[in-house]
């Protein structure tokens, strides 16, 4: 039989890959020995059941694990809270979800064993987090700083495709696995000279391919030392991969790289283009979205920039927008029906050149909205606005 799912989390059993043809009784008795009390098979991939009376004690026994199971699917649905909640939770969350990511890098850096597991309770916290409220973990974790950049771009990452695999249908099961692998897999960074990583300058070919490196050494340091699920390894070893078989290392072509590859690729390029570098400037989010629609087809997924351009909003929570009125508004909150007419809170007059009192406005609204619409996405730093400050509370 063809077995496509264990029922158990990947860190509890010997295998490798969670889908395998069970085609010897060595593979059942280590199933077995691994504690795994029940599988789910693929008929079209091998052989099915046999035939079994309409009311034997196996069709009961079905009935009632697929009752429990969704039972248990009911207790584990998280409530929905309010942004200033959820977005303290966050807050709490990040520092801690950097620090664990820092020590992980610098063990593999030191040479010294990483064990990725440790991060599952972390990746659980995360999702849990992004099924309560989509809008606080993801614009926060888009702040960075210049020096802790590595460590907050995994975890930016990290949080992004959660969002995405989310709004796709992705399993939890799944989810977990992929931002398992976005949190680990620029990790053969460790391998590379910082002063190449933090240059500013053009690199020559040279350097280019050193640079390009770090993906096949982040997962020898990880192979060496853990065992990771084939989603996680998908996406460590496919974000640099493109559509039109541009990227690296292996130059693979469309739907030839796995769907957690190419939102990989999607997330990591749109977090990169908002953090600001020593050798490039960030831009908007916005602005990044714009890119990444520009090179659908070539670059990325058509099909998933749509999906993650409804994911996070054409003008994500937290950006700051100019209004027709002259006034600058931050994003509190989008509209799944239109995005682009979001709820903003109006802050700033930019022709007088000073902070306004704190207004919210729904620019969905026929009446009552007297800025406006946007005009365009605008730079915190350009105004000398903390963005900290001003993100949705």
């Amino acid at each position: 039989m063809y077995v496509v799912d264990l029922h158990c989390r990947w860190l509890d059993t010997s295998f490798w890959r969670q889908q395998f043809l069970a085609g010897d009784d060595a593979i059942i008795a280590r199933v077995i020995r691994d504690g795994v009390t029940e599988v789910s098979i693929d008929t079209s991939r091998g052989i099915d059941l046999p035939p079994a009376p309409a009311f034997s004690m196996a069709r009961i026994n079905e009935i009632e694990r697929k009752f429990k199971l969704m039972a248990e699917i009911k207790a584990r649905v998280v409530p929905k809270v309010s942004l200033g909640e959820e977005r303290r939770r966050a807050a709490r969350l990040l520092p801690e979800a950097t620090e664990t990511v820092t020590n992980l890098i610098a063990s593999a850096r030191a040479g010294i064993s990483v064990d990725a597991g440790q991060l599952e309770p972390l990746v659980q916290r995360m999702i849990e987090s992004v099924m309560r409220n989509p809008d606080a973990l993801v614009p926060l974790a888009r702040l960075k700083q210049m020096d802790t950049y590595a460590t907050e771009h995994a975890v930016a990452t990290a949080a992004l495709i959660i969002a995405l695999g989310r709004q796709q249908g992705v399993s939890e099961r799944d989810l977990e696995k992929m931002a398992l692998g976005a949190l680990v897999k620029d990790i053969g960074h460790a391998a590379i000279d910082a002063r190449l990583i933090a240059k500013t300058g053009a690199l020559s070919s040279a350097e280019v391919s050193v640079m390009q490196s770090h993906v096949e050494e982040g997962l020898a340091v990880l192979e060496a030392t853990t065992k990771l699920p084939e989603l996680s390894v998908a996406v460590v070893l496919e974000h640099h991969e493109r559509f039109d078989g541009g990227g690296y290392p292996y130059k693979m072509v469309g739907e030839d790289i796995s769907l957690a590859g190419r939102m990989a690729s999607i997330v990591d390029s749109y977090d990169a283009m908002t953090s600001q570098r020593p050798y490039r400037q960030a831009i908007s989010p916005s602005m990044a979205l714009a890119r990444l629609y520009d090179e659908r087809g070539s670059q990325f997924d058509p099909a998933l920039v749509a999906a993650f351009v409804r994911t996070v909003g054409i003008y994500p929570v937290g950006t700051l927008v100019l209004l027709e009125s002259g006034h600058l508004a931050v994003v509190d909150a989008t509209h799944l029906e239109n995005s682009l007419t979001p709820i903003v809170r109006v802050i700033y007059h930019t022709g007088r050149q000073q902070y306004v009192e704190p207004v919210t406005v729904d620019l969905a609204r026929k009446f009552g909205n007297h800025y406006g619409q946007i005009v365009r996405a605008e730079s915190y730093e350009r105004w000398g606005l903390s963005p900290l400050r001003w993100q949705p509370a």
